[in-house]
């Protein structure tokens, strides 16, 4: 994927991992039945994105002895972003969202299980939804994953769908 625009540093979000900047950047992550939700407000200048695996924690969970694993949910990360962006007084209607990923078929992987992207979209909707955002533009769901690159400047995400077995995610 060819980034436009003058040349700015790039990192890769891997799954489970949230990043909350003010710095420009170009985030890159791929998805598969995980979901990456952005927010950004042109004013500040304040951009997050998370790559979260899992809708939310099954049954009783003990707390993860790595913290930052805590963000493969997006019962966790998304208020974690959210409240990142009230902490600055900004309410939902300010706050740019965009959602992506929740692939539905991999392509018959013996692994995959169609209804965690199915879960994983009708979680990040819900907790959004809850937490009074609009979602201004997404891609979720299909048969095959996607490549997303996110600019922390201008809030803009560029989307390209993988071919076939390259997103395991």
């Amino acid at each position: 994927m060819k980034l436009p625009g003058p040349p700015i540093p790039q990192v890769h979000l891997q799954p489970g991992e949230v990043l909350v900047t003010q710095e420009p950047l170009w985030v890159i992550t791929l998805l598969g039945s995980c979901v990456a939700v952005t927010m950004f407000n042109a004013h500040f200048r304040l951009a997050a994105i998370c790559h979260a695996m899992l809708s939310q924690p099954r049954g009783t969970v003990t707390p993860c002895p790595n913290p930052a694993q805590r963000f493969r949910y997006l019962s966790d990360a998304i208020p974690a972003m959210s409240r990142r962006f009230s902490r600055l007084g900004l309410p939902p209607h300010e706050v740019e969202v965009k959602l992506f990923g929740g692939v539905i078929d991999l392509g018959g992987e013996p692994h995959n299980d169609p209804s965690i992207g199915q879960a994983n979209i009708a979680k990040a909707q819900q907790l959004l939804n809850e937490a009074g955002f609009q979602i201004k533009a997404r891609n979720v769901g299909g048969d095959r994953g996607c490549k997303i690159a996110f600019n922390t400047e201008s809030g803009e995400v560029l989307h390209r769908r993988l071919t076939r077995g390259k997103a395991k995610a």
